[in-house]
């Protein structure tokens, strides 16, 4: 492959297309410095995009064209890098209706990298179905997508390939085109992807774009290619040799089964499972009967992605090239359903109509709580009797929600609005923060919890992962906060400190999902101290990529979080927000304990309230957001500690 002319750059390609669909019309803008100084690139940059497009218009509704969709490819993708091969889709979100985003992987990313753009800016809406054509030597262009629109996610890209060959595409199904609110973007080819949970879809549909396609290849240059070969070689060796990964390899995120299943809460979290449904899930039974093969994203020696094929029984054939862990908790025992082939064959199908498993599977498990205590009736359902673990209303109801038909209309909202719709008594079975459904524990994974309710998109599990609290990484920890720190910190069922942990993990993960990097080898080797990896080591990555001086980047992340918080502030988001809707089955949600969230106000600079300081604002240089945050009067003028106070010395 030819190295690609960097423009003067390395890392960054230093290129955005900006698409405005209304008017038919593309062109190419510089990157500039300082939003690659100040927000790194990927989802970093892609925050603040959106908050500038926004800003004077924060209000609008996440379906009209004035709410762009943002592409976000991080400096490391493109590059030899391992793992590295991640990208952030970026809207103010149907689901929430508030800051929305969403990070995968595959090749899609790396083929637009290599193509020259770090970002794509989407605006405006066609007329008539279209797509974005890519092609590296040319000039990009909008197509007709008329005889793509109603094809499913696979379907599309089968036509695709027919017509340009060699390729990669991001798309959607009838979910999307139907504006599901929790629709996906679903890419790749030979690894299929999708961007989840806030609705990235719904966008990409309101908008009349069915996908983008990308024909290109090549490498993105790097500063200092000897030291990048050094790294790469170093971490291509551990995520590829060392322990660390072996589970992800074997079992892929199923894996969770083993460590974390005899937790899972079955039937919209109504009991504990129990041991024989369990069984049914059973990872080495799954492996050694179903499991046909695995498959990588671009330059990664884990290949975490398992494919999945049915032997025998109803569903003989059918198979399943993207079923996670998010799959079987959230369509398996939380929809009651203890059956391997049947969730082969529904995951196979919300894959395809491209909507979220996540979302999806809370909905429906509401719907059928209600419909268990008679809350809600067959009158109510268009005759649908909904019943745990029947797996032929669960496919029904996809196909209706997908095609916002009868019930599946209703059911194609998000939480809050569909239980505005159901009778009162509903409500408690409606479990969601901020709109988004995902909820942890109150008694284990306690700082997952936290991270869950505070995280920008609504609740979610990776805006800011705590596992080091969760499995009580005291060296990884102590590397962050210095000796000395409470012990109960390290407990995953004690509240104490469990504010700081998430407030760092939110930047790490966004420096992560700047660079491009996939947390899974992250935190595999984090996991396994072979070796820890924190932002010095990123950083290392980082100069070697860019020639840039790393000691910047933690207050970048901390500045491009902010932006993502301060969008939310200006729409309102405050401490009432970040409590979870729901009923916690008996168990006191431990969020008000000193150590959950008055802590992480304090480390995120905020008020007791959740409200943005100017004092945080303008330490790391967002005076001007403060100001916007000012004349909507949504700025907290009181005081809050400085960075370098909060972390280890030296």
């Amino acid at each position: 492959m030819n190295e690609i002319s960097s423009n003067g750059t390395y890392g960054w390609r230093g290129k955005v297309l900006r698409v405005n669909l209304t008017r038919g019309e593309l062109h190419e803008e510089e990157l500039s410095e300082d939003l690659k100084n100040g927000y790194i690139g990927g989802a970093g940059v892609n925050a603040r995009l959106l908050y500038d497009a926004l800003r004077d218009n924060i209000e609008v509704d996440p379906h009209s064209p004035e709410n762009p969709l943002i592409f976000g490819f991080g400096i490391l993708v493109g590059t030899s890098f391992p793992c590295t091969s991640r990208f952030t889709v970026t809207a103010k979100s149907p689901v929430t209706n508030i800051f929305g985003d969403s990070n995968a992987g595959g090749f899609f990313p790396v083929r637009i990298k290599q193509a020259g753009y770090d970002h794509i800016i989407i605006e405006g809406k066609s007329e008539t179905p279209v797509a974005l054509l890519i092609e590296k030597g040319k000039k990009p262009e909008l197509i007709d997508a008329e005889n793509l629109w109603g094809l499913d996610t696979y379907e599309t890209d089968e036509k695709i390939h027919e017509r340009f060959g060699d390729c990669e595409s991001a798309r959607i199904g009838p979910a999307g085109e139907n504006l599901v609110t929790y629709a996906n973007i679903f890419s790749g080819t030979k690894r299929v992807s999708c961007n989840g949970k806030t609705g990235m879809g719904c966008v990409m549909g309101s908008k009349k774009l069915k996908a983008i396609i990308v024909k290109s290849d090549g490498t993105v240059p790097v500063a200092d290619k000897e030291k990048f070969d050094e790294l790469a070689q170093q971490y291509r060796k551990v995520w590829g040799q060392g322990n660390a990964l072996y589970a992800h390899k074997e079992y892929g995120s199923l894996m969770l089964i083993a460590q974390s299943g005899d937790q899972t809460r079955i039937q919209n979290q109504q009991e504990r499972i129990n041991q024989e449904q369990l069984a049914h899930y059973d990872i080495d039974e799954l492996v050694d009967r179903y499991k046909v093969g695995q498959v990588s994203c671009y330059q990664c020696p884990v290949a975490c992605t398992q494919k999945w094929k049915v032997p025998d029984g109803d569903y003989a054939g059918e198979m399943s090239d993207k079923l996670e862990f998010g799959h079987y908790t959230n369509m398996g025992p939380l929809l009651g359903l203890f059956d391997f082939p049947s969730l082969v064959h529904i995951t196979d199908r919300i894959n395809r109509l491209g909507m979220d498993c996540i979302t999806f599977g809370w909905i429906v498990a509401m719907a059928m709580e209600c419909y268990q205590r008679g809350i809600i009736t067959e009158k109510d359902t268009d005759g649908i009797k909904l019943e745990w673990g029947n797996v032929e209303v669960i496919s029904d109801l996809l196909d209706k929600v997908a095609r916002r038909e009868g019930f599946g209309k209703l059911l194609a909202e998000n939480m809050p609005n569909i239980l505005a719709k159901l009778p009162e008594a509903a409500s408690p079975y409606g479990f969601h923060t901020k709109g988004l459904s995902f909820t942890y524990n109150c008694k284990q994974g306690i700082a997952m919890s936290l991270a869950s309710s505070v995280a920008t998109r609504g609740a979610d599990h990776l805006k800011g992962h705590p596992f080091a609290a969760m499995i009580g990484l005291e060296e990884m920890l102590e590397r962050v906060f210095g000796k000395g720190i409470p012990q109960e910190m390290l407990d995953h069922a004690s509240p104490v400190a469990k504010g700081r942990v998430v407030w760092w993990s939110e930047n790490y993960k966004m420096l992560m999902d700047s660079l491009g990097l996939c947390f899974i080898p992250v935190v595999g080797c984090d996991v396994f101290g072979d070796p820890i990896i924190l932002f010095e080591e990123m950083g290392a990555m980082y100069q070697a990529a860019t020639g840039k001086d790393p000691g910047t980047l933690f207050e970048a992340t901390e500045r491009a979080y902010q932006v993502e918080k301060c969008f939310n502030a200006l729409l309102g988001i405050t401490k009432k927000d970040d409590i979870r809707h729901g009923t916690r089955r008996g168990d006191d949600d431990p969020i008000h304990h000193p150590g959950m969230l008055q802590e992480y106000y304090h480390y995120r600079g905020c008020s007791q309230e959740g409200v943005p300081t100017r004092k945080r604002l303008e330490e790391i240089g967002l005076t001007d957001v403060a100001e916007d945050l000012a004349r909507a009067g949504k700025l907290e003028e009181g005081t809050s500690p400085a960075l370098n106070d909060l972390l280890a010395k030296g």
